[in-house]
Order: structure tokens, then sequence, then C-alpha cells
């Protein structure tokens, strides 16, 4: 496995640079105690250094990569041992060696996590020669570096487990965001006069629109989406037969909104391109539309059609319009604390919608 599986191994545990731990280093004292040694240690190997999550009978807390036993011990799955560092050429030069602690004798057992990785040892140093380091000897010290690495896996287990329980409360939150969002339109849909087939064509259509922003929500992994993004999206919907986007997003800057009016906005832009495909230019040849925003002490955004033929938009210009026309006049600009206006001239369309900053920006949200 390469090094830079190890080393995001090792990251993963959240240990290098961690508290000290009791719990390891009852392990180390065991070690020590056990092979009747001055030092143990639980060391792991970074890119560069060798950090000690636990020391017994040693001061520093970590040392070069370069200069470590530790590295050579990692590189196999069984016991490294060295029972006399002046007579192994590895080490007869090496300044922990020939300067201090006078390292003479050391024993290294590599912690192997369940997918392979040798994230350090739990290693033993004494500074006399052995004459030998037997069975029974490697035995204890495997059986306490795999302990070292239970408790380390436990503890990661347990990481897991923690996070798991926090994705399923915000899974939670958001599913019952997203229930009470379509009982609302169920119930805004109910109270319009609609036919059973465009009920459920109607339905469909912002269910999907909050699809959209829910799934532009998880990928942003934030609670913010983009205004350029949702726009795109959305209006993708709407495209040409060859990709083209038949409707034009028209601005200059991007920002991020809250879900709420992240899925207002889709409901408005998605209601637009309906409209315009049924009464205006997306419905004929040669009409052109165009979506964009502007920005000051409010925020403006605006849809705008050039027209061939003359428009008549009865969802919008009836007192008593349909589902359609209760999202562009209500539900848009309520959301949004901001006001609606319309304007039909024989040969264009324009919608648009003011907005608070503090209604839709994420950064404004407290």
């Amino acid at each position: 496995m390469s090094e830079a599986e190890r080393l995001n191994a090792l990251a993963e545990t959240n240990l290098l640079d961690s508290e000290q731990d009791e719990r390891f280093d009852r392990l180390t004292r065991l070690a020590a105690n056990s092979l009747e040694v001055e030092t143990a240690l639980v060391s792991l190997i970074d890119s560069d250094r060798q950090w000690f999550k636990s020391c017994h009978g040693f001061s520093s807390t970590e040392t070069s990569r370069d200069i470590s036993f530790c590295t050579h011990a990692i590189e196999r799955t069984d016991i490294t041992v060295v029972l006399d560092a002046t007579k192994d050429p590895r080490f007869a030069s090496n300044p922990l060696v020939t300067g201090d602690p006078h390292i003479r004798f050391y024993a290294g057992a590599p912690l192997i996590t369940a997918d392979g990785h040798a994230i350090g040892t739990l290693c033993v140093i004494d500074y006399e020669p052995r004459e030998t380091f037997d069975d029974t000897d490697r035995e204890i010290l495997r059986d306490i570096a795999d302990s070292v690495i239970g408790l380390i896996q436990r503890d990661e287990k347990l990481r897991e487990m923690s996070e798991l329980s926090v994705i399923n409360r915000e899974l939670q939150h958001r599913m019952g965001n997203m229930y009470a969002h379509v009982s609302s339109l169920i119930s805004l849909l109910d109270k319009a006069d609609l036919e059973h087939e465009e009920y459920v064509s109607r339905l469909r259509e912002k269910v999907n629109a909050l699809a959209l922003t829910q799934s532009l929500i998880a990928s942003s992994g934030t609670e913010s989406v983009s205004m350029r993004e949702l726009a795109q999206k959305t209006l993708a919907a709407f495209e040409a037969g060859a990709g083209e986007p038949v409707v034009q997003v028209e601005a200059e800057s991007d920002f991020d909104i809250t879900p709420r009016a992240a899925f207002a906005m889709s409901l408005m832009l998605h209601e637009l391109g309906i409209n315009s495909v049924k009464h205006g230019a997306l419905g004929g040849e040669g009409g052109q539309a165009r979506f964009g925003w502007s920005s000051g002490e409010e925020l403006q955004f605006s849809w705008e059609e050039s027209l061939k033929k003359p428009r008549v938009d009865t969802s919008v210009k009836k007192a008593k319009g349909g589902f359609g026309s209760v999202i562009l006049k209500r539900i848009a600009p309520k959301t949004f604390g901001g006001e609606a206006e319309v304007d039909i001239q024989p040969g264009s369309y324009r919608y648009t919608v003011s907005a608070l900053p503090e209604r839709i920006l994420a950064s404004e949200q407290t």
C-alpha cells in the first residue's frame, strides 16, 4: 500500500498531537514492566517525524523520522528486534545510538489497522544490549500491540457512531422540513381549481423542485445554495434539444441563499418557465427569455421575455389565478420579504420580485 494511503489512515485516527491518554499510558507501562525495559512507546509515524502518543521512561514527545527505529519496524508485519544497536549497520551511526539517549536494545511491533496500514509501533527500548528476545517476549509485545490497535480502532468506531448520530439527527430535521413543504404544497393545490391530471402534474413539478433544492444542499455540504447554480439547474429543464440553454442567466455576481429561499426560488423559476412555454417566449419560435438579479439595499430578481406575438398571461393577470399565480404573487414575495410586479406589453413580458437580504442570503442568517 502507498505511503499516501498509510498517512491518510493515520490522519483518520485523529491521534497526532492529541492529549495524553491514560489508557495508552497503562499499556506502555505494562509493556515496560512485563519485558523489563526502561522505555516503552506508542509511536506514530508521520511524514517527517515520529510522534509518541504515550511515553514511559522517555522525555521527548517526538523525534525526526529519518533517525527513527520505528520507520524500519513499520515496513515489516512481524516484530523488529535489535539486540545491540552498535553492532547493527542500520543503526550503528544513528545519533540516538551514538549520543543521548544511547539506545542499545530495541523491539518494535507494528500497529496495523484493519485495512492493512502500519500507522506506527508499540516499541520497547533499553540502554544496555540484550543477549536474546525470545518467543515469549515477542508474544507479550505482540499481544500488547494488539491491545493498542484495538483501542485505536474502538475509538474510531465510537467516533463514527457519534458522527452517524449527528447525521441521523440532521436527516430527521431535513426530512421533517421536506414533509412540511410537501404538506403545504398539497394544501395549496387542494385550494386550486384543478382537474385530477393537472393536480398530479403540478404536485410532481413542485416535489421535483424541492428534490432539486435538497440535492444542491447535499452536494454543497453546507446549509446554503449557490444562487447561480440553482438558477442554471432549475432552468436547465427548459433546454432545447441540442442542450443549449433557452433561458439566459445574466448576473455578474453570485451568492449563497438559504434552503427556504432556494426552495421558493426554484418554485418561482419553474413556474415562470412553465408559463413561458404555455404563453410566451419558450412556446414559440424566435422568443427569448432572460433571468438575472441586481443587489443593493434590496435584491431585485427579474425575468424578461422578448416576444414575437402578444402574450396573455392568465395565471398572473387574473385576480383569482391558479396555483402558479399563488407562487408568483404570494409565496415568492412573502418568502423573500419583498414585492412582485408584472408588466405585460405586446412584445415583452417582465416579472420582477424584490427581496430583503436578511430574508434570503445565507450569510445574513444568525
